[in-house]
């Protein structure tokens, strides 16, 4: 009997052993491909996405098989590379598990080869291709005759050993499914020059680096940036922007409805806010217009503390009972109320006290309810507060406090309600299963800012997400 076991623990072993090198021995082919010179740099590891789903080797060879059966010819489970050349054309870098059956999926696809300087070659759509038997080089968009100029560097690059590229260096740094390291100089049409004024001249942006990262947990799918910068001006326009945007201490949502369709919280140094709004000649303009009909300035002082924005319904794509809320030291904003200029009210609008501090404007159809109630300065259409909705989730703004609190900035949309209120007339019906079984198993859409330049995107899920996406793997 015990020779049995022993025959057993034996072959146990060897499969473990066996299984760990089939998924994190296998050699990486692509990374060198990547040039010094790269302006961004990205890749999805497989290993990471097979220790996240928490995937067995079982699940690792039915994927292998399906993929033989359709004769790809790509290695799925070894790391897949992309980036931006210094021509500012997008590459790709994937492993070949069998380069003639890539080679005769491209045929299929009506698409001729060539060989050419011990490589093998395809264009087509204006994207150019370069495989041997270990890897493949796509590139483009590009035209046939720039294709042919560029050749010779693609051979290179496919040739060449490792590069010290500083984008591959940062991702090395990180985990993630799918990573993304690059400069904010390579994201076309932005322009921060209006943002940096206050700090005395334009930051260069191929100064500030950006890095992303994708992950999985049990009932969330999660992207990360964070944006660094070895420039100090960058860390002085950090720092004004945090002093603007404080931690949330996440009172205010004790306040707010159970499961609000749109939140978004923060907190806010009225005063530094203000002068900052100021220093901008447009916004300057802005103010100066509204304080002709309302003490906006004193409104904006007052607060110091937690604000909050929300939706608390979402009907027929018709936004209903909003609120704004903020947290103050003083009262003062209501004082004037009586002296605010006429033309506001020009369109017959009224302003009637209820009690003190606590005003209604109404046009007849619509009441606007405003004032103050326990150093708490509301803004709302509801003036029985905000009711609590129907459908609660999991992930209901209550029991997203604990992750509310300490953040700058906080958004919570519930993607679920979105997607069954929306309008699919326009798409046929097959087409609207497929949305809703794509979607249907989605919670909530959480952005948060643990600092000005670092963000995170989480949408929620119903369902274990490994489950999930298991599912649309088979």
């Amino acid at each position: 009997m015990k020779k049995y076991l022993l025959i057993i623990a034996l072959i146990i072993a060897v499969s473990a052993i066996g299984g760990c090198y089939y998924l994190f021995g296998r050699k990486d082919v692509c990374k060198n491909v990547i040039p010094e010179d790269a302006k961004a740099v990205m890749v999805l590891d497989a290993k990471q996405l097979v220790k996240q789903l928490d995937i067995s080797i079982r699940d690792i060879l039915n994927f292998k098989k399906s993929d033989k059966d359709e004769k790809t010819g790509i290695d799925f489970l070894s790391p897949m590379y992309g980036f931006l050349s210094n021509e500012r054309y997008l590459c790709g870098v994937i492993a070949l598990s069998d380069a003639k059956d890539f080679e005769e999926a491209i045929k299929d696809r009506g698409v001729s080869i060539e060989s050419q300087r011990g490589f093998k070659w395809a264009y087509s759509n204006q994207m150019t291709l370069c495989f041997n038997d270990e890897k493949a080089l796509l590139l483009g968009p590009i035209s046939q005759a720039e294709s042919n100029n560029m050749r010779q560097k693609m051979v290179d690059w496919m040739n060449q050993g490792e590069q010290k590229n500083p984008y591959l260096s940062e991702l090395k740094k990180k985990d993630g499914i799918l990573k993304v390291s690059s400069s904010l100089g390579v994201v076309p049409d932005i322009n921060l020059c209006q943002y940096t004024q206050m700090i005395g001249s334009a930051l260069d942006l191929n100064s500030v680096l950006m890095n992303a990262a994708f992950n999985i947990s049990d009932n969330a799918l999660t992207l990360s940036v964070g944006l660094t910068s070895d420039d100090n001006r960058f860390d002085k326009l950090i720092d004004q922007y945090n002093e603007h945007f404080r931690p949330i201490k996440a009172d205010l949502v004790d306040t707010t409805s159970e499961n609000p369709f749109l939140w978004f919280g923060t907190n806010l140094d009225g005063a530094k806010l203000l002068e900052a709004l100021r220093k901008n000649p447009i916004l300057r303009t802005v103010l100066v217009a509204l304080n002709l009909q309302i003490d906006l300035d004193k409104l904006l002082k007052s607060i110091d503390g937690d604000v909050s924005f929300e939706f608390v319904d979402l009907s027929d794509l018709t936004y209903r009972n909003w609120s704004i809320k903020a947290q103050v030291n003083n009262q003062d904003f209501l004082k004037n109320v009586s002296d605010w200029d006429a033309s506001f009210l020009s369109s017959g609008a009224k302003i009637h006290s209820l009690s003190s501090n606590n005003y209604v404007l109404t046009d007849g159809s619509t009441n606007i309810y405003f004032g103050f109630q326990d150093n708490l300065f509301y803004l709302s259409e509801n003036h029985h507060g905000s009711p609590a909705a129907d459908n609660v989730s999991a992930n209901s703004i209550s029991t997203l406090k604990s992750k509310i609190r300490g953040k700058r900035c906080f958004v919570t949309l519930d993607i679920s309600r979105l997607i069954s209120k929306a309008n699919l007339q326009l798409l046929k019906s097959e087409d609207k299963e497929k949305l809703n079984a794509l979607f249907g198993t989605l919670d909530r859409l959480n952005v948060s800012m643990r600092e000005v330049g670092d963000v995170e995107f989480e949408i929620t899920t119903k369902q274990n997400t490994s489950d999930l996406i298991k599912g649309l793997l088979k």
